[in-house]
């Protein structure tokens, strides 16, 4: 299990690539303008040297630095130590612990919807993206692009249309033969309709055709509306992350 969790971790860093990453004794340090945990992280997943406590500290002015919080991405496979140390400083258990689904794809036909399909990311994509999450923050869209284009992967950027108009988007990043699915998101206006549903086979189907021979995704474990549509098209969880977070700085 630790060697399927470390190549999953390592296949969702390169889809969601950070714009600096720095390595110290075995733990991953990710840094992205503060724009989502997972791009913004400490990710403890090689063998370690170093004490704990000397570590946690140097992380935290490391990140400080960047006036960011020191955020940690746990797996079951981390030292355990490390977890009860850093609830023992004062690191909570964020509300977005979430699970990594995956599925074997070599026995599965999907079938491509009403989709917009693009290998380049571009402005009508990411705004639909912004319009469906509902966010307006200007610095996010910067950042987020810039991570996209900062995948050296194979991407495919989805919109789903109705009537002319886009009710659900996503992308996903192969790698190695793994499809990683990134921001599936269904307008909350039209969800219910089925269009989550058409937006992933699509990616599925389009994945396929590029040679992918398994799936995988992120997914926030209290999501069940989520969690139901990927169980339902044939993911399954392969283990569970969570984040602790201290926020010590003033952003």
């Amino acid at each position: 299990m630790t060697e399927k969790i470390l190549l999953y971790e390592e296949l969702s860093m390169n889809a969601h690539p950070a714009l600096q990453t720095q390595f110290y004794d075995g733990w991953v340090l990710r840094f992205a303008n503060g724009y989502t945990k997972r791009a913004n992280s400490i990710n403890p997943l090689y063998s370690s040297g170093v004490d704990l406590k000397t570590k946690i500290i140097e992380c935290e002015k490391r990140y400080a630095m960047y006036n960011l919080p020191a955020v940690y991405k746990l797996t079951v496979a981390a030292d355990p130590n490390l977890d009860r140390l850093l609830a023992e400083q004062g690191y909570d258990i964020t509300e977005d612990s979430a699970y990594v689904m995956g599925m074997d794809l070599q026995s599965k036909n999907f079938s491509a919807g009403d989709c917009e399909l693009t290998r380049q990311i571009g402005d009508a994509w990411l705004n639909s993206y912004f319009e469906l999450s509902e966010c307006t923050d200007k610095a996010k869209m910067a950042t987020a692009r810039l991570i996209f284009e900062n995948t050296k992967n194979a991407l495919i950027f989805g919109r789903v249309f109705k009537s002319g108009i886009p009710v659900a988007c996503g992308a996903v990043v192969i790698e190695r033969g793994f499809a990683g699915f990134l921001n599936i998101v269904v307008d909350k206006k039209h969800r219910g309709k089925g269009y989550g549903t058409e937006i992933c086979e699509s990616l599925l189907s389009v994945s396929k055709d590029l040679g992918a021979h398994t799936a995988y995704l992120q997914v926030i474990q209290n999501n069940n509306v989520a969690v139901n549509l990927y169980s339902k098209i044939g993911y399954k969880t392969i283990y569970p992350y969570w984040y602790r977070v201290k926020n010590f700085c003033s952003r």
